[in-house]
């Protein structure tokens, strides 16, 4: 089985810098609790302004891991035995490579390839034959899972009162670390020729 992770609101902690650039520009104090989805157009924001604060996150050297994500990612990595897959919905993935790099792993940076482009990320997950995705941004879900895609959301301040379907939930980065350990035997057993694809049971 291959995973993908998505970058911003699963591994990084973009949408604070994000709004720490808004607040800055504008007086305001605007917090992740306050949004009810990714997108900020709904808060009443020009889009110079929005532009401006994209802009600033994607030219940071280093942004903020969400607690337990740095370990986590090595220990699957180590367990995984090939390179992380990161599909983000950024217009320049580089940057998001960049600022992964930057983490402070803690022996050496795990080997990972970063895509995307779009935050429809069908064609992606097509491209890299993959089976699951991390996501936070619930705008796509159902493109995800009408084609096939698993998808394990992150629950974040913007999409818990989502109800869109999803394979599973977590309730952060140690969540996530225990279902990957919990089903890791059993996508070996799959790619030694077992049925997990055709159990379907994978949370």
């Amino acid at each position: 089985m291959n995973i993908a992770f998505d970058v911003d609101g699963v591994v990084l902690k973009s949408i604070e810098v994000i709004l720490d650039s808004i607040n800055r520009a504008k007086g305001l104090t605007i917090s992740p609790e306050d949004l009810a989805a990714w997108e900020l157009e709904p808060l009443g924001l020009d889009a110079r302004t929005l532009n401006d604060a994209v802009t600033h996150l994607y030219a940071q050297p280093r942004v903020e891991a969400y607690d337990g994500a740095v370990q986590s990612l090595s220990r699957i990595y180590r367990a995984y035995g090939k390179p992380l897959l990161f599909i983000t919905g950024r217009s320049d993935p580089a940057t998001a490579q960049r600022q992964l790099e930057a983490l402070p792993w803690n022996h050496s940076v795990p080997e990972m390839m970063v895509t995307g482009g779009n935050r429809d990320k069908r064609i992606y997950l097509a491209d890299n034959e993959v089976d699951f995705i991390i996501e936070d941004d619930v705008r796509h879900v159902d493109d995800y899972m009408a084609e096939g895609f698993r998808v394990g959301l992150m629950l974040q301040p913007w999409n818990r009162r989502s109800k869109k379907p999803v394979t599973i939930k977590f309730n952060g980065w140690h969540d996530l670390e225990n279902w990957f350990m919990e089903i890791f035997p059993r996508m070996k057993r799959q790619e030694a020729g077992g049925s997990l694809a055709q159990s379907g049971n994978l949370g």
